[in-house]
């Protein structure tokens, strides 16, 4: 009878790697969070109500996105599922 195959560990480059990737979709977030609130801030300066909504909605998502990231990539105890 044949050992069923063993599971191998991920390799510490790939480990890095991984990580690597979700700090870089958190920094990706966070810049255009960033450029959403400058356009929130000129939107509302110059008074245009349908930019300022759209912008709020933009900045809303980003925001969104990094925490979701954050939560689900870093804050999430290792081996529990997603």
């Amino acid at each position: 009878m044949n050992a069923p195959p063993q599971m191998l560990a991920p390799s510490q480059a790939a480990i890095s790697a991984s990580s690597d990737l979700v700090f870089e979709a958190i920094i990706e977030n966070a810049d255009l969070a960033a450029s959403y609130a400058i356009s929130v801030r000129e939107a509302a300066w110059r008074g245009d109500t349908s930019l300022l909504g759209m912008h709020l909605a933009q900045l809303r998502l980003a925001t969104i996105a990094a925490i979701k990231t954050y939560k689900e990539e870093i804050e999430r105890p290792p081996g529990r599922d997603k």
